[in-house]
C-alpha cells in the first residue's frame, strides 16, 4: 500500500549526507537535548541567585540576562528545522497515493506499485523505469535542502547574537527595582558552557552536512538531465 511505497521510496530519495543529517539531528540534537538539556536548564529561574533582597529585582535581573531561554530556543531551532524534512516527506506521500490511486482506477484492481517493481530488477536499473518520478522527487528534495539551509543558517546567527559562545559565572545588574548594582551568579555555567559549545559543534555539523547534500542533489540532477539527453 501507501506506507510500503512510501517506506521504499524516502531512503531512495535521502542521499548519504542526508542520512547521516537524520542521525546526526535524532541522535546528537534531540536526545542530547531531552536527556541533558531538560535536566540543566528545568531549575535555571530558581538558581539564578542574586545578592539583593529587594522584591522583583532578581526576577528582572535574570530577564536582562536571559531574554530568551537557551533550552527553549533549542528546542524551538530543532522542531523548525525538522518541518521542511517533514513535509518533504508528506509531499512523497501523496505522490505515491495519487500514483497507487490511478493504478486501481486504470485496472479495478490493487497491483503491485511500480516500485516494488523496480526492487526486483539489477540495481543499475532501479531509477529507470521511475524517471519522471525522480526527477520530481529531486527537486523537492533540493527545494527543502534550501528551507533546511537556510533555516540552519539563520538560527546559528541568531544564537551567536543572543547567547555567544560562553555562559558568564557572575552577571552585574543595575535596573529598576534594583535601587543599587546587584552581582547575581549563575548556576552551572561550566556545565552550561559545555552543553552550548557541543550545541554549536553539532549545529555546525549539521550546517557542513545540509550544504554537502545540496551539493549532491544538484550532481545528481545535473548527471540524470545528461543522461537522459
Amino acid at each position: 500500500g501507501v506506507l510500503e511505497e512510501w517506506r521504499d521510496q524516502v531512503p531512495h530519495s535521502l542521499y548519504f549526507p542526508g542520512k547521516v543529517w537524520l542521525i546526526v539531528m535524532i541522535f546528537l540534537r534531540i536526545l542530547t537535548l531531552l536527556f541533558a538539556g531538560y535536566p540543566l536548564y528545568q531549575d535555571e529561574q530558581d538558581r539564578f541567585v542574586c545578592n539583593t533582597i529587594q522584591p522583583g529585582c532578581a526576577n528582572v535581573c535574570y530577564d536582562l540576562y536571559s531574554p530568551v531561554s537557551l533550552f527553549r530556543f533549542w528546542l524551538v531551532q530543532l522542531i523548525t528545522l525538522c518541518l521542511p524534512y517533514i513535509v518533504f516527506v508528506i509531499y512523497i506521500i501523496h505522490k505515491v497515493s495519487n500514483d497507487l490511486c490511478a493504478h486501481l482506477n486504470s485496472s479495478g484492481q490493487v497491483r503491485t506499485s511500480r516500485l516494488f517493481q523496480i526492487q526486483q530488477e539489477a540495481p543499475g536499473e532501479k531509477m529507470a523505469p521511475e524517471r519522471g518520478s525522480a526527477r520530481c522527487f529531486t527537486g523537492a528534495y533540493i527545494l527543502h535542502l534550501m528551507f533546511r539551509t537556510l533555516l540552519e543558517a539563520g538560527f546559528g546567527a541568531a544564537h551567536y547574537y543572543l547567547f555567544g559562545f560562553n555562559i558568564p559565572r557572575r552577571f552585574l545588574c543595575q535596573h529598576p527595582p534594583c535601587t543599587t548594582q546587584v552581582d547575581c551568579y549563575v548556576s552551572r555555567p561550566t556545565e552550561k558552557t559545555v552543553m552550548l559549545s557541543f550545541m554549536l559543534g553539532v549545529a555546525v555539523l549539521s550546517l557542513f552536512l545540509n550544504v554537502l547534500d545540496f551539493i549532491s542533489a544538484i550532481k545528481r540532477s545535473v548527471t540524470k538531465k545528461g543522461k537522459k539527453k
